[in-house]
């Protein structure tokens, strides 16, 4: 099967001038770029060949998601979703809400998610008594944005065994009464790990979420049919639990994804067993849809949150009588040791970064073990978040062939809460893309869905703008191009994943995974590029999203019509 794509803008991502007329695509690969003219000689009069006229419309090389929860995302959207929530009087009506439409005598857990603190009146989290107003049989749990933090009701702390003699967990803590007994407060992944245990359902291991009780491939089908719409064709599973990992093995094995997953499984040590469990899903072919691409580590929490671990304080908040820097997820010969397995294994090492702190933690752990052996380089070390790493860091960084991946998303979700918690120059250095590129640092660009949105031109709007909720330009000095924004959630994104020799470019022989927007984005004001459409996403020639074609009746969730018309 062939495919002419012409009548519009080609931006191909070779470079910030590099346009062309028309594409010819065969076999789900480019075979020809150029001129309207040059690229119809290449068509093959022995096969039928399908036109898509762009009508002015552009064609770009599709998104490549370099970091985010994938099946978290999709469990997300079947849980009661707080982001609306003003107070914690609205968390507690959408919760009971959900827990009354219930049958008589369910008492399964009822699971909020995406409630922030920082924005809910109260300006705080929601205490166990407050999660008991929605019951008192049936646990209840409440997950932050951040997914770093939540509060759980009476049931949910006694099922897990939570109380006064509880000692809090390495990496972790539960919030306490002035009695010490736990107010509900959860904090950082090993306090909640201990709920989700208690609260896992029978014969599943542990969700991410503590109770939620989801089938896990149909999660992953919903975020797919979302990641699809807008464009993106290369998805992350970036923290993936052993019931995960088999989750993907099944759809992978069924023929059932039309998206492109790289996973990654939590704890490194850990994870390379799950690797070596699944030899079928190791290295590249695109015919799988599915390989598991190394291991993920988290050395702090998040800064919105006060629980990334930072070199310095925390900038004082009135009423509180010490002023933390957060703290490690564990300790840094754990680290080293886990960093150390994944070099020699030859895998790839993502590594949860969000203090500056925990950035020195990695950068030291990794530094050593590639002094002890220099063909740890092959494991291609990844610094998630990066949010505040300092100038320095950024040069050790280069020297390490280190990528930095940014999650510029909290600029404008969360800046003005920066400029609170780290103060005014701290914070403006949150996502330090300008002087990453300056320096050498490969950059990517995520949303860390679910976050975020998986929304790639809302990231490029916000990197290239870097303005608050407020309106407040943090960080000016930090902004990068429109060019070199796109170009992080394309080739370079591609090159993150050790792919750029088949993504992340409009060029003869690389895969024919593209998307059509109704503008170039290159073409419009800075401000309007959150605006632009995604009209078709096309996925090894074969498209797999447009946006006038509903998917077919009890199609898969993702799948749309097959279809051979003229326009985007």
């Amino acid at each position: 099967m062939q495919t002419l794509i012409h009548g519009g803008t080609v931006l191909t991502m070779e470079h910030e001038d590099a346009r062309a007329q028309a594409v010819l695509l065969r076999d789900g690969r480019i075979v020809a770029v150029g001129t309207d003219a040059e690229v119809r000689t290449d068509i093959d009069p022995r096969q039928p060949c399908e036109q898509i006229d762009l009508a002015g419309a552009c064609l770009m090389p599709s998104f490549i998601d370099p970091h985010g929860h994938l099946m978290l995302y999709g469990v997300f959207t079947t849980l009661v979703d707080l982001a609306g929530c003003t107070d914690v009087s609205d968390m507690i009506d959408a919760l009971s809400s959900e827990a009354r439409s219930r049958p008589a005598g369910d008492d399964t857990p009822v699971v909020g998610v995406r409630y922030d603190h920082n924005r809910l009146a109260e300006q705080r989290h929601p205490r166990r008594e407050e999660l008991d107003q929605v019951s008192t049989d049936a646990p209840v749990f409440v997950l932050h944005r951040s997914v770093h933090l939540g509060a759980a009701n009476s049931a949910a702390l006694a099922a897990a065994g939570i109380d006064a003699t509880t000692t809090d967990p390495t990496g972790g803590r539960f919030g306490r009464a002035a009695n010490g007994d736990p107010d509900g407060y959860v904090e950082e992944m090993p306090a909640i790990a201990l709920i989700a245990q208690a609260l896992a359902a029978p014969g599943q291991g542990p969700s991410l979420v503590p109770g939620a009780r989801v089938d896990a491939d149909q999660a992953v089908l919903a975020a797919q049919a979302a990641y699809l719409a807008r464009g993106i064709t290369t998805a992350q599973e970036g923290a993936a639990t052993p019931d995960d990992v088999a989750a993907y093995a099944r759809l992978a094995a069924r023929g059932d994804l039309d998206l492109d997953i790289v996973v990654y499984p939590l704890a490194p040590r850990e994870g390379l067993d799950q690797i070596a469990a699944h030899p079928q899903l190791v290295g590249l072919d695109p015919r799988r849809r599915v390989r598991l691409g190394g291991c993920k580590l988290i050395l702090d929490g998040a800064p919105q949150g006060r629980s990334a671990w930072m070199s310095t304080p925390y900038e004082p908040i009135p009423g509180e009588q010490t002023c933390a820097c957060g703290y490690p997820a564990m300790p840094s010969e754990d680290v080293l040791e886990h960093v150390r397995a994944v070099a020699a294994s030859g895998h790839q090492l993502l590594v949860h970064c969000n203090g500056d702190a925990a950035a020195d933690q990695y950068l030291d752990a990794y530094d050593q073990v590639l002094t002890e052996d220099p063909g740890a380089g092959r494991c291609r070390p990844v610094m998630i978040h990066a949010q505040t790493v300092r100038e320095d860091q950024l040069q050790r960084m280069a020297r390490l062939g280190m990528t930095a991946s940014f999650f510029p998303g909290h600029v404008e979700e969360w800046g003005d809460v920066h400029r609170v918690n780290l103060g005014d120059e701290r914070a403006s250095r949150i996502s330090p893309a300008r002087s990453a590129l300056d320096l050498g640092v490969p950059v990517t660009l995520h949303q860390d869905a679910p976050v975020t949105e998986p929304d790639m031109l809302r990231t490029v709007r916000t990197a290239v703008l870097r303005r608050t909720r407020s309106g407040y330009e943090l960080g000016r000095e930090q902004r990068i191009s429109v060019f070199e924004a796109l170009s992080a959630v394309t080739r370079d994104a591609a090159v993150q994943y050790g792919e750029q020799e088949n993504l992340g470019r409009i060029a003869p022989g690389m895969r024919a995974d593209l998307v059509i927007l109704d503008r170039c984005p290159l073409d419009v004001q800075p401000e309007e590029l959150a605006d632009i459409a995604v009209l078709r996403t096309i996925k090894d020639g074969r498209t797999v999203y447009r946006a006038d074609v509903p998917a077919p009746e009890n199609a898969p969730m993702g799948a749309t019509s097959s279809t051979t018309g003229e326009r985007p």
